[in-house]
């Protein structure tokens, strides 16, 4: 199978290196050229980070095959993007082989200080060892190639020309306002690193000046350092991808200056300012790169370039178009053809025929990159490939107080691609529903369960999950749990060679602590979403940075319930009259005996139709209330659809499904120590008019709050609160994100750092 391009990076990193390689692929399918990822996961501190969103969506979207490196494939030019991403060597063969690598240097060798910031020879070696062909160094803008011109011995070889990011100018409609005249905004967008502002409180007062007529906005954030500093007429604003040019069409003016001891490489919020059409003002150390299309200052001049262009409605009109018209002369997506007809003449390749016209555009359809070839992904909703492309990933779940933990590793299973091949390793006496499900399941007893320590236990697991992981050629290990056992800690330790994916949810009990470096051991941490999570305070909500978080996972969409009809008649009750499912949980270690028949008795006095729900952990029943309908049932969810009523639990499952599901109701939560702050959620919900919250200690409101909950005023209430309730389902985010982990090439480590250690 042959390719033209194949682009070789990480889609993690944010900022110019993701849209270079977005906007090389889009010009590439636009103007015929066959092109495929190669996504590599290259840096060790933006683990636990997802693909960045539009580069995800443009892959989806024109459908671009994603190799993994196992397949047979050749190409003309590999495109190596960011030598970050290829400072250590891969653990497995990559069987890609191109006629050559053109490395796109997306950072700066030395920083501004002149410290190296890679081996230029490491990266060199690498990559010719990984794809057995020459390797030339790819300059993005005149600053890098001034950093490598420098170098007397061992200088790599240089392409001609420096291969600048491309802009799609589609992307980037031009300011349609006046020009300014006695007021201005000024702007910029970068991260909040420190580097990316200058050294100085004099220099950033200047360059951003406290003035009355002067409005200054900030996408991305400050630095922590520099908040005491900015003046009062600052207005900071989060990061968006989706929102950059309509925060650059309300600027007049962008301004950027950082530290010198940082050197940019491009500088793609730069040429995306210029495409919008601003006046641009910036350090002289940019006029190489961006010349007429800029003006240039120190920061102490900063002011008197503003007045300068609010003074001449006519100068900020003429800067403003050539600040356009140089993006697109040097930096445009039209200019894709001839610099690739460029590129593979320099490298003594011949072009493709479909470079032969410049600027014909061949539509999307044109190569549709899967070539039938059964081990082609394409894009990141993949189709089925053959079982030795497969990855198999194991879901250990805990042995938790109710069917939690299972429960979001089965939603999240079910949502993986075709490519995904999930086993099952757990603690809890619901393995059986697991397999009930399909899924190959093996069940282990817990040290409780067994009656042993807990370190002989965790000896005993250790070889189980060994075991487990070789026996079935294990990729990928996801875990749901609130803390790693040492035995699971052991053999991660021994098989960092392994994906390793914590599933953790929030709302922790004030008392509940966590070891801040457990999450850091782990490749990827998610945290489901939580409905209550403004009121989460527990110690996993101070703990955020660098983890994954997604929407709500539940197991059961609202589309695949069941009908009213079916689901009543599977409940054995009359789909024309009113009916309540009481489930209180496996009731294990939480006593609700007093409050359950207080709850039935105030159901039947108001001739609902009560569903007894027999939670499949829960010890068996003897107490029977007549009048009611018995049944195990899992997962309640499917059924919503002939339920009018649930009192319930509030744990994770237990909770969401009813709030995104539209279920009016009664949340008993279990507040054992042990517990999650169930306590809260159904606090939460109460005061949100979507529930109500019944303390098992106040089983004398059990029929006051059942009353309430059939009334019509709570119904209509909670109708209408409900039906402004957006949602979706996180366990596709989340299957999502373990697939990127998955099928991508692990370079994120030494290698001594990533073979199994057994």
């Amino acid at each position: 199978m042959h390719f033209d391009i194949v682009h070789a990076a990480d889609p993690r990193f944010y900022g110019g290196s993701s849209s270079a390689v977005r906007v090389e692929i889009q010009a590439a399918r636009q103007f015929g050229l066959s092109t495929a990822l190669l996504p590599f996961l290259g840096v060790s501190d933006i683990r636990s980070r997802r693909f960045e969103e539009r580069l995800l969506d443009v892959l989806e979207r024109q459908d671009v095959p994603w190799l993994t490196g196992e397949e047979a494939v050749e190409c003309d030019i590999l495109f190596a993007h960011n030598p970050l991403a290829f400072t250590h060597m891969p653990t497995r063969p990559l069987r890609l082989r191109s006629k050559v690598v053109l490395l796109s240097v997306q950072h700066p060798p030395f920083d501004g200080a002149g410290n190296a910031q890679y081996s230029i020879d490491v990266v060199k070696r690498n990559l010719e060892r990984m794809f057995g062909a020459p390797v030339i160094f790819a300059p993005v803008g005149p600053r890098v190639r001034n950093q490598f011109e420098d170098i007397i011995a061992g200088r790599p070889e240089l392409l001609r020309h420096d291969l600048f990011n491309l802009i799609d100018l589609a992307e980037w409609p031009i300011r349609t306002a006046q020009p300014p005249r006695e007021r201005a905004v000024i702007g910029r967008h970068s991260r909040r690193d420190l580097l990316k502002w200058p050294d100085t409180e004099a220099e950033l007062r200047a360059a951003y000046p406290d003035l009355g007529n002067v409005q200054i906005k900030v996408m991305g954030g400050v630095p922590d350092q520099l908040v005491p500093l900015i003046g009062s007429n600052w207005n900071i604003l989060p990061y968006s991808n989706s929102g950059v040019s309509q925060f650059l069409n309300r600027l007049d003016f962008y301004v950027f200056f950082h530290s010198r001891r940082w050197v940019e490489a491009f500088g793609i919020g730069i040429a995306e300012a210029m495409a919008s059409g601003l006046v641009t003002i910036l350090d002289p150390s940019f006029r190489d790169l961006f010349e007429d299309g800029a003006v240039y200052c120190r920061p102490e001049e900063t002011t008197n370039v503003l007045e300068r262009f609010l003074a001449s409605p006519e100068a900020f009109s003429a800067q403003s178009a050539a600040a356009r018209t140089l993006v697109e002369k040097k930096f445009s997506k039209s200019r894709y053809p001839e610099r690739m007809r460029a590129i593979y003449d320099e490298l003594g390749l011949c072009s493709p025929a479909a470079l032969a016209t410049v600027g014909k555009a061949v539509g999307a359809d044109a190569f549709s990159g899967s070539s039938g070839h059964a081990t082609v992904r394409s894009g990141p909703r993949r189709s089925q490939r053959s079982l030795m492309g497969r990855r198999r990933v194991l879901f250990v779940a805990t042995n938790g107080i109710g069917l939690g933990h299972i429960t979001r590793l089965m939603a999240i299973a079910e949502r993986m691609s075709p490519d995904m091949e999930p086993v099952f390793l757990t603690m809890s006496a619901g393995s059986s529903i697991i397999e009930a499900r399909g899924h190959p399941v093996d069940y282990t007893p817990s040290a409780s369960k067994i009656g042993v320590t807990d370190d002989s236990w965790n000896e005993v697991f250790a070889q189980e999950l060994l075991t487990a992981v070789e026996a079935f050629a294990i990729n990928s290990v996801v875990f749901d749990s609130n803390h790693p056992y040492p035995g699971l800690l052991k053999v991660l330790t021994a098989r960092p060679d392994l994906n390793w994916v914590w599933i953790r949810r929030g709302m922790w009990a004030s008392c509940h602590s966590l070891d801040p470096s457990m999450q850091h051991r782990f490749d990827m941490v998610i945290e489901p979403g939580e409905f209550a999570a403004d009121e989460d305070h527990g110690i996993t909500a101070q703990l955020r940075a660098g983890v994954i978080g997604v929407s709500p996972i539940l197991l059961v969409d609202n589309d695949d319930r069941l009908s009213r009809a079916e689901a009543a008649s599977a409940l054995a009750v009359d789909p024309a009259g009113l009916v309540a499912v009481v489930q209180l949980g496996s009731e294990r270690n939480f006593d609700v005996s007093r409050l359950r028949p207080a709850i039935i008795d105030g159901l039947l006095k108001h001739g609902v139709q009560v569903v007894d729900a027999v939670n499949p952990l829960a010890p068996k029943r003897e107490d029977h209330i007549g009048g009611t309908f018995q049944k195990a049932i899992y997962p309640i969810a499917r059924y919503f659809n002939a339920v009018d009523l649930m009192i319930t639990n509030a744990g994770y499952n237990s909770f969401h499904e009813c709030i995104y599901g539209g279920i009016p109701a009664i949340f008993v939560p279990n507040e054992a120590p042990e517990m999650d702050e169930q306590a809260v959620r159904a606090a939460y919900v109460q005061s949100s008019g979507l529930g109500l919250c019944l303390r098992s200690v106040d089983a004398e409101r059990a029929h006051e709050a059942i009353e309430r909950a059939l009334s019509e005023d709570f119904l209509a209430q909670h109708r209408e609160r409900a039906s402004r309730i957006v949602f979706a389902n996180g366990a596709r985010e989340a299957a999502l994100a373990i697939e990127e982990l998955a099928f991508s090439v692990r370079t994120d480590r030494a290698l001594g750092g990533s073979i199994a250690r057994v």
